[in-house]
């Protein structure tokens, strides 16, 4: 059940909160762009009434709840046949459109700061360090980002190798060796590129790292460590190319940012 189903719902609401409800549902396309203490105002309920409304139809915070009205707002307005490609509607106001993928943006860091699981992510900072090698493979249309992501490593005395580059991908993955890293960039869309080339890095002996937006449902590869940037998404925009690519985009800069902190310290502690 959506957020607007769940708001005419009224389930275990109190008269202050069905009334609200019932104002945010007329007023969808003015209310999320209110703040809290303009929407209680409007709706001439307190703002405590507005909090345990947004609590109680499963919102963390009024941040949350307006970015969902939002994203509900545009399904309903785009037909259920439209591509992913399309589902930013052509005919929205570009000011409009920013200050949603400004929205966009917010949720995705919050998504991705929540799941960042600190032991997991110092384990990944660390084989990058400790690597022999780095091989680094992108997955579809981020093979961009991930060049900059691999150059940036030459501030650490790193250069990754990109197998995206090589003339014989498959060559070059059967000479990696234990004492090397993989990483694997990849949104985990079905694609049978990334299933032939994963096929062949699985059967390395080195360690294997996947920066992806979430956990592949099809168990299709299984990495020493997953780096998860978008783990909670909306399933309606998951799969929207512009959204994966800068989920992953921030995956990557926290990677990079600490590791060049460690790198930073460790250089520091050999010079003391």
């Amino acid at each position: 059940m959506n957020i607007i189903e769940k708001l005419k719902n009224k389930e275990g609401f109190t008269s202050a909160e069905s009334s609200l409800a019932d104002y945010v549902v007329e007023n969808v396309n003015e209310v999320y762009r209110m703040s809290l203490q303009d929407l209680a105002k409007a709706s001439y309920v307190s703002k405590p009434s507005v909090i345990r409304l947004y609590r109680k139809i499963g919102c963390k915070s009024y941040r949350d709840f307006s970015i969902a009205l939002q994203l509900e707002r545009i399904k309903d307005e785009v037909s259920a046949e439209l591509d992913n490609e399309e589902v930013f509607l052509p005919s929205m106001p570009l000011r409009e459109f920013a200050e949603m993928i400004g929205q966009l943006s917010k949720q995705i860091i919050d998504n991705c700061m929540m799941a960042i699981d600190n032991d997991e992510l110092d384990d990944i900072v660390h084989a990058l360090f400790d690597a022999k090698k780095i091989y680094v493979y992108a997955d579809g249309d981020i093979k961009m980002e991930v060049k900059s992501f691999s150059n940036r490593m030459s501030m650490m005395d790193r250069e990754p190798i990109m197998i995206n580059d090589a003339k014989d991908p498959q060559k070059m993955i059967s000479s990696i060796g234990e004492n090397d890293v993989v990483v694997v960039v990849s949104s985990l869309a079905d694609n049978s590129d990334y299933d032939k080339m994963i096929e062949f890095i699985y059967e390395t002996s080195a360690l294997k790292i996947l920066i992806t937006t979430q956990e592949d449902p099809n168990k299709r590869f299984e990495p020493d460590y997953a780096f998860y940037t978008y783990p909670n998404g909306n399933d309606f925009i998951r799969n929207n190319i512009y959204i994966s690519q800068m989920s992953l985009l921030l995956g990557m800069n926290i990677i990079q940012a600490c590791l060049l902190k460690y790198h930073s310290e460790i250089n520091n502690s050999e010079k003391n």
